[in-house]
């Protein structure tokens, strides 16, 4: 049977503010934050996960941009 013990590690209150405030905006868990941090950094854990205005295409620029796909005249 496997265990897992939680071990609680002392930290400031700012650190813990910032990864709540990650967890929120990247919508992860704080454990996962905690271990993607140690890898990335809070940062650029920020910068690849963070909400942020993604430009969508219309379906009809996505398929102009398919190579050997010709669209009928009226989508021009």
């Amino acid at each position: 049977m496997k265990r897992s013990t939680t071990i609680p590690v002392p930290s400031s209150s700012a650190l813990a503010h910032d990864i709540a405030a990650t967890a929120a905006e990247t919508e992860l868990s704080q454990a996962d934050v905690i271990r993607q941090s140690l890898k990335l950094g809070m940062p650029a854990l920020r910068a690849r996960l963070g909400k942020r205005p993604r430009r969508r295409l219309s379906l009809v620029d996505h398929f102009k941009r398919l190579k050997g796909l010709e669209l009928p005249p009226y989508l021009d």
